[in-house]
């Protein structure tokens, strides 16, 4: 059950990143393929939270080595992708980068046949999903490791990226089971209700507060001053 703020912050974060005009629609692509299989969402999903996860730990034991030292540059890596994903000329470029690593990515997945090991494939896919999505989830993602990275906590980055992990995958599961006609009635009211630029925009901008935040110690400030009220 997640009851911390900040795991329900970075739950939604990887919902809200995936829930989006910019990466739904390849959804169904994914997750049906051209055969399909009962359990590929499954296979997929696991990949990608196991890499989540193995990004969280990694993240984490940089943060715990040297705490303070990194507190700084992970801070501007929060303000770099807050202004990526604010800026239109910013994500221009970043994104025009971020799709030929994600083309790399794409043919790799390919080199495990669908049609004869279609869970392996799905797993591949899984694994290489935050690479694949790049110029979607990128910042956001990036967002969130440098966040963690701050922390210094080993086992709390793990399981926070393993939230982020659980938030991706729902859509993922959602459109897969839903059959053909909930997946179309998904997709329609996602892309039509929602607006991807804002979406970014608005997330680009906390980012960059978040990372003003930690660069200067607010952080540490506000929960000094919670933890004293409490």
């Amino acid at each position: 059950m997640i009851t911390d703020p900040t795991a329900v912050t970075v739950f939604l974060a990887g919902f809200l990143t995936i829930l989006t005009p910019c990466c739904l629609p390849m959804i169904p692509v994914l997750v049906v393929g051209a055969n399909g299989h009962a359990l590929r969402p499954v296979a997929i999903v696991v990949g990608s939270t196991l890499t989540f996860t193995a990004l969280g730990v990694l993240t984490g034991m940089v943060g715990s080595v040297t705490p303070d030292t990194v507190r700084a540059p992970f801070a501007v890596l929060m303000l770099a992708f807050g202004a990526v994903m604010a800026d239109n000329d910013l994500n221009e470029v970043y994104s025009r980068y971020a799709s030929r690593l994600a083309g790399r990515a794409s043919r790799l997945t390919g080199r495990i046949d669908e049609d004869t090991h279609p869970l392996g494939n799905a797993f591949s896919v899984g694994l290489l999903l935050g690479v694949i999505w790049l110029p979607c989830v990128g910042p956001v993602l990036g967002g969130v490791l440098a966040y963690v990275g701050t922390t210094a906590d080993v086992v709390g980055s793990a399981r926070l990226l393993a939230t982020y992990g659980a938030g991706f995958s729902v859509p993922l599961l959602g459109v897969a089971y839903l059959g053909q006609a909930g997946s179309t009635r998904l997709l329609d009211s996602v892309t039509s209700g929602a607006s991807t630029e804002l979406f970014r925009t608005a997330t680009g901008y906390a980012l960059v507060a978040l990372g003003i935040a930690v660069l200067f110690g607010l952080d540490k400030l506000a929960l000094a001053s919670v933890t004293t009220w409490l």
